[in-house]
């Protein structure tokens, strides 16, 4: 799908290099993360504590001028993860995003890049000093113990434009590609050996043989394309409140497995490259449009508080035409094929809402978010989900900073097989100490407690984790002049 980033990355950048000045701050570190859990999957049944241990080396790159702005992060990881059975996997994960913005005097233009090749330890692949929110994902990621690399892509040019005083116009488009390798065939044969032996303990020996037949894998995630554009419109209507106006349109296909009822010719499956007798069956494609509409209304209740609220609909149409064709071959009576072929394309309209609310005290600042959206996913569809969101971060003093956060989040899939498979509710909680030894070193520490429960599991899982971070930061005057700016 993309698989030379860094001609991208030069496309975009050329255009702007006549504008960009000479004076860069830049700003090089290394750190050293390290973690404990006890239940990193979050599995129910089967805890799986695991010890990771990731040495980081980031270069941000920001430059300011009266009318532009370019902020850089370049981000690579190894990543080293020991399980309980004292089993290791050496990972890497790689980060790029570019966020630039133009302006002028009634105008502003800008263009976001973010490239993210990671595996699926998204949890782990997060800094515990939290790099930027931007390189982070919706949060409609699905946790996977098997490692298996990803691929991200988002382009997110946007435009403003003063109409007048007191509007303000607003466009923008996301395009979003992401593409998951294969699993490890180990894992695969794991899963099947599991499905097939439900009471019998994974031998140490594991391989092909302990399941000695050939056999399809199924339910893996699934790699999606989206486009989304919007465009509203913002009304001052005092000195503390403004109105908004925003219309979306969200196109999606992902290539996704065809309906389960299907039976696929031997000769059509295709091998794993690393093991025949793995079989996959044809990828088809899944497309949904999702158009949204909003009304917001934000007000200063004080020079400190602001809060927000929109409201809104959607409609989301998916045609799961090509999962399941008239010419399909799947043994079902035909009422039921019939029935199923008039449902592949099904219309879901729904509400949307949320509150915001922010406040910026000085040395304490507070935010809170409850909203219900539509998002895409990695597990092939898009999802309503309802997600509730807190932050408090307190300066307790020059060097030292606490922080609070904790997010509750409950997905559910938008498709018509109605399939919930990975619907869940989520929770996690976080307090972290950040401690500036000196102009060079940072320590960071955090404790990090995840519960998980699946529609399709009958009890909840839980995680707890403790982090620490290590960071050396070389001194740079020019940098510190720059952040008393």
């Amino acid at each position: 799908m993309f698989r030379q980033p860094g001609c991208i990355v030069l496309l975009l950048i050329t255009p702007f290099a006549s504008v960009m000045a000479d004076e860069w701050v830049f700003e090089p570190s290394v750190s050293l993360d390290q973690r404990f859990d006890d239940n990193y999957s979050i599995n129910p049944d089967n805890p799986d504590p695991l010890t990771a241990t990731r040495l980081v080396g980031n270069l941000g790159m920001v430059q300011e001028t009266p009318s532009s702005s370019i902020r850089a992060v370049l981000r690579f990881d190894g990543l080293l993860r020991q399980d309980d059975e004292d089993s290791a996997a050496l990972s890497s994960n790689q980060i790029l995003f570019i966020e630039s913005e133009f302006r002028r005097a009634r105008s502003s233009f800008g263009i976001g890049l973010n490239i993210k090749q990671d595996t699926p330890s998204r949890d782990i692949s997060a800094d515990v000093t939290d790099l930027t929110e931007t390189a982070s994902d919706t949060g409609a990621s699905v946790t996977q113990s098997s490692e298996v690399g990803r691929r991200r892509l988002i382009i997110d040019p946007t435009w403003t434009y003063e109409v007048s005083r007191r509007t303000t116009m607003e466009a923008g488009v996301d395009v979003t590609l992401v593409e998951h390798d294969l699993p490890d065939p180990i894992d695969a044969i794991a899963r099947q050996f599991v499905l097939a032996n439900p009471d019998t303990p994974l031998p140490d020996d594991l391989s092909i043989d302990s399941v000695g037949t050939p056999f399809t894998v199924n339910d893996e995630l699934d790699d999606y394309k989206e486009a989304a554009f919007k465009f509203g419109w913002r009304y001052k209507l005092s000195q503390i409140v403004t109105l908004t106006t925003n219309i979306g349109y969200r196109y999606y296909v992902s290539d996704t497995e065809a309906d389960p009822s299907v039976i696929f010719p031997f000769e059509d499956k295709e091998e794993d490259p690393n093991e025949r007798l793995i079989l996959r069956n044809p990828k088809r494609q899944s497309v949904s449009n999702t158009t949204t509409f909003r009304l917001g209304y934000e007000r200063l209740l004080s020079p400190t508080l602001k809060i927000g609220l929109e409201g809104g609909i959607y409609s989301s149409e998916t045609d799961d035409t090509d999962l399941l064709r008239e010419d399909d071959q799947t043994g079902l009576p035909p009422e039921e094929f019939e029935q199923k072929l008039n449902e592949r394309i099904r219309t879901e309209d729904g509400w949307l809402a949320s509150v915001n609310a922010a406040k910026d005290a000085g040395v304490t600042r507070y935010s809170s978010r409850l909203a219900v959206d539509v998002l895409p996913s990695d597990i092939g569809s898009q999802v309503e989900s309802l997600q509730l969101v807190g932050d408090v971060t307190r300066e307790l003093n020059p060097r030292l900073h606490f922080s609070f956060k904790a997010r509750a989040y409950e997905p559910d899939a938008l498709n018509s097989t109605g399939d919930d498979e990975f619907a869940r509710r989520f929770l996690s909680v976080e307090p972290k100490l950040t401690w500036q030894y000196n102009r060079a070193w940072t320590v960071a520490a955090a404790y990090r407690y995840r519960r998980q429960k699946s529609q399709t599991a009958s009890e909840s899982g839980a995680s707890n984790a403790v982090l620490f971070s290590l960071k050396y930061t070389p001194p740079s005057a020019i940098r510190d002049a720059a952040n008393r700016r």
